[in-house]
């Protein structure tokens, strides 16, 4: 059956799932845009059996700290491996598709590179305690998750944050990335004291000779906190304020109206365009601002945007948004492991392995090199060709049988609908092989886009 509106789905499934799986497309355009995301905000699906079910053997995922730290040391199984495997099993599976898309949102917004120090193990629990259960939550909670994430405090040196020898890396990055922004307002000065009210904040360090159950969780230590008075953006927190002076500042920082403006412009960024139009921005922030941060209030009024609704072409797909959509597209069965994993790191995007705090880029300019492109066609090819070990396509559930248009069905199958007559034209040579026009199609540039 044609769709009544292919464009329009075709965008709601490639910004608010990875791509849309077979029905999507037809849900969408029966629903609405709108009633579309709406569903997706307010999905309390759970997970199916079969993401449970792949998910099961990855035995590092549900480790406390102090058995992730002993794998770690005796290389028992495989943290990073299994992590990876985790992220690309929910995003290919996952009911929930706009919740998947928050977590790889506030996972670079929250960014922490896996190869620091202990963040070899903490960042698991990072993402299971802290992205995870928050992100579609309230952003003031999030953002008190990630304070106390053991592997937050690790990346950015807040671990060695004390009375008399501050450390600024953390209170640098929670403004200008976190909460505010580098024109939210602040001064070296507010840097300088925002860590003074941070220090203290630590990690229970881990004793080998005689393990701990609390290694590698957060404490504060009140014999390394700077006690003294403090002013920051203007407000006093008044002296012996102990723990709560971080406290403080995260309301403070969360409620700036900067904060409002900084997170709903990186939402639309996200959600709409490289250059995110000011419009929905400013219906982002005034929803960041009437529901006390809440996430979902927030997206919503970005995505119900007018501009949104317009966005068509203005988004390409980063490495792992490509990755995740074609192995959507195909219905394709995979562990997401290592030859999965691999392809991301030939694109330039290895997940959790952006050395920097401010995550990998979200801008066509970053992804659309020579290289980076060839590197696109070769998943196409290698998915058209089963050659990912791990990662299966059944080709002839997608090839209707003799006698069918295989250019007409597998179109409909990936767009929506009908190619241009001259990209038709272009794949008749093709119009047999089932497992060349997907990689073709994989290859075309309006699969590159997400939407």
């Amino acid at each position: 059956m044609a769709l009544k509106n292919p464009a329009q789905a075709w965008l709601a499934a490639n910004r608010l799932m990875y791509g849309p799986r077979s029905g999507d497309l037809a849900h969408i355009d029966d629903i609405g845009v709108d009633a579309f995301i709406e569903e997706q905000l307010s999905s309390t699906r759970p997970d199916s059996d079969v993401l449970r079910a792949k998910l099961q053997p990855l035995t590092t995922l549900l480790m406390t700290p102090m058995e992730l730290a002993q794998a770690a040391q005796e290389k028992r199984g495989n943290i990073l491996l299994e992590l990876n495997q985790s992220t690309i099993l929910h995003s290919v599976y996952g009911e929930r598709q706009l919740q998947e898309l928050t977590v790889d949102f506030w996972t670079n917004h929250f960014n922490i590179y896996f190869g620091k120090n202990q963040d070899r193990f903490l960042k698991t629990i990072d993402d299971r305690e802290v992205i995870r259960p928050h992100a579609l939550g309230r952003f003031r909670d999030l953002l008190d998750a990630s304070a106390h994430s053991p592997a937050m405090l690790v990346y950015l040196d807040n671990v060695t944050n004390r009375k008399g020898a501050p450390n600024e890396n953390y209170a640098r990055e929670l403004m200008e990335l976190h909460t505010i922004g580098v024109n939210g307002g602040y001064t070296q000065g507010d840097v300088k004291e925002v860590a003074r009210a941070f220090t203290g904040w630590t990690v229970r360090p881990d004793n080998k000779a005689n393990p701990n159950p609390d290694s590698g969780m957060f404490v504060f230590n009140p014999r390394q906190h700077d006690d003294d008075a403090k002013t920051i953006l203007g407000q006093t927190l008044p002296a012996r304020g102990g723990e709560h002076d971080a406290t403080l500042v995260l309301d403070m920082l969360a409620k700036h109206p900067a904060c409002a403006t900084f997170i709903s412009a990186k939402l639309a960024r996200r959600f709409i365009s490289d250059q995110p139009p000011s419009n929905a921005i400013q219906a982002g922030a005034a929803a960041f601002i009437k529901s006390d941060g809440d996430i979902k209030a927030t997206l919503g009024a970005i995505l119900h945007s007018a501009e949104f609704k317009t966005s068509f072409g203005q988004k390409l797909k980063r490495p792992y948004d490509l990755l995740i959509s074609s192995l959507r597209a195909l219905d394709a069965d995979t562990d997401g492991g290592l030859p999965i994993q691999a392809a991301l790191v030939q694109m330039g995007q290895p997940l959790f392995q952006w050395q920097f705090p401010n995550g990998y880029p979200d801008a066509a300019g970053a992804w659309s090199g020579a290289g980076t492109l060839l590197a696109r066609w070769n998943l196409g090819i290698a998915l058209g060709a089963n050659g990912l070990k791990g990662s299966h396509v059944d080709f002839d559930a997608l090839n209707p049988g003799k006698g069918a248009d295989l250019i007409e069905t597998l179109s409909t199958h990936f767009f929506g609908s009908s190619l241009p007559a001259t990209a038709r034209e272009a794949l008749k040579p093709f119009a047999t092989n089932s497992a060349q026009l997907t990689a073709l199609m994989l290859a075309s540039p309006l699969y590159q886009m997400r939407g």
